[in-house]
């Protein structure tokens, strides 16, 4: 996407902004005095039955990090029929690395220098790229709530607009960008590191989704999803791999007063296309299991564990890395790598709004016998963090990480991070 295109798009939801801003200037404030209620921009009626506030988060899957149901402006219309939620987050995060990590937008522990080339090079850097801006809409008919969720951020290629989110819900389907169904986000710890620790498994795929309640506490959801596989083929070979059939997905998942658990699925057709013709149809796969249970009052702990085939790109740190599939030259042929990757997180609610995660992080991808010595084979990470609620709105996070890599010969390399993170959702 050129910076033309950039700059008209920026202009576009500026100018969108600002114009409802404008509308909300001429509206009076409802009584906002109920504590996590959103202020109603137009007053009604008290008779009038406006769309409730938690609307917002019956229809979204939050992460810890995500802008709060509280936040943002809403605007309702008089009869109570629409609700559009303008929402935004000012991220602030400042880093300093003890070894040259390539990657900014997140510690990549796939990155980390090996061997000779793992040198002392300490360096400092700072970004806005977390901050989001987005727009909720709750419309209500006599079958009840459409919901459209567009959430972006500034996380692309040379800092350019990112879709993180942008589906739209009724009853038990939803169509268009979201979280995969072999995420399970009420499990992913709080980090400043956008990615968290190694073997998480939280991606967005464009998908179609229904879901069925099966029980009071179990509940199953089935999906096709897009995702291609993730490799980068020598320069000397021209082939592209593509989807004739889309992923296919589906989950189980159950919760009671003290633990939630979740289990997940998926078939991941991959075709591959060699000088324009179709060469092969293989198969990824992949399981994943993921809870959380109540360790005590104040205390909980966290996993995931994911082992699959052609799938690696799915899993914390492997996106982009190209550890799908690995090349044969001597009968020019591509062979699905298995990965497993798992995490442990324990967390403590300390007093005077304060909460900490302690996590441990383990990925490791099945090699091949004609790799290279100097190919990626597995990583760990450790890190422990402290996030305090300010005030309302206002939350600052600090977050020490340390990781080591390990290549197929047994050479490795580690890096450490001390990150901060500032925010405030409006």
């Amino acid at each position: 996407m050129s910076k033309t295109i950039h700059f008209i798009l920026i202009n576009k939801l500026l100018s969108i902004f600002f114009l409802f801003a404008s509308v909300i200037s001429y509206c009076q404030d409802a009584d906002s005095t109920k504590k996590n209620t959103p202020n109603v921009v137009i007053s009604l009626p008290e008779n009038n039955n406006i769309i409730a506030s938690d609307t917002v988060h019956q229809n979204r899957e939050n992460s810890l990090l995500d802008i709060e149901d509280d936040r943002g402006i809403y605007i309702i219309t008089e009869k109570g029929k629409l609700q559009f939620r303008i929402l935004g987050s000012v991220r602030y995060s400042a880093f300093y690395d003890f070894k040259n990590v390539p990657s900014k937008n997140s510690f990549n522990y796939y990155e980390i220098p090996t061997g000779d080339a793992n040198i002392k090079l300490p360096n400092y850097y700072n970004n806005l790229n977390f901050s989001r801006f987005g727009f909720e809409v709750t419309r209500k008919t006599n079958n009840g709530d459409f919901f459209i969720r567009l959430e972006m951020d500034f996380s692309g290629p040379d800092n350019a607009f990112r879709i993180r989110h942008a589906y739209g819900k009724y009853k038990n389907y939803i169509i268009g960008q979201t979280w995969s169904l072999l995420t399970n986000v009420e499990i992913l710890p709080a980090s400043v590191d956008p990615d968290g620790p190694v073997g998480a498994l939280a991606i967005r795929t464009p998908q179609f989704r229904v879901s069925y309640n099966l029980s009071d506490k179990l509940y199953s959801a089935f999906a096709i999803e897009y995702s291609l596989p993730d490799y980068n083929p020598p320069d000397s070979i021209n082939v592209q791999f593509v989807q004739t059939i889309p992923n296919l997905l589906a989950r189980f998942n159950t919760s009671g007063n003290y633990a939630s658990f979740q289990l997940a699925g998926i078939l991941a057709p991959i075709t591959g296309v060699q000088d324009e013709a179709i060469k092969k149809t293989v198969f990824g796969y992949g399981l994943t299991f993921s809870g959380m249970t109540q360790m005590k009052k104040n205390d909980q702990l966290l996993f995931q564990a994911t082992f699959g085939n052609a799938i690696a790109h799915m899993i914390n740190p492997f996106s982009g890395s190209g550890q799908d599939m690995a090349y044969n030259a001597s009968n020019n042929t591509f062979k699905g790598l298995s990965v497993l990757g798992g995490f442990l997180s324990y967390v403590h609610h300390w007093p005077h709004n304060i909460s900490s995660y302690f996590s441990l992080g383990y990925a490791t991808i099945g090699n091949r016998y004609f790799q290279n010595d100097s190919d990626f084979s597995k990583c760990y990470s450790i890190s422990a963090n402290a996030f305090w609620n300010v005030v309302e709105g206002l939350k600052v996070g600090v977050e020490g990480l340390f990781g080591e890599r390990f290549n197929i010969d047994n050479t490795s390399g580690t890096a450490t991070r001390i990150w901060i993170l500032f925010y405030y959702d409006f």
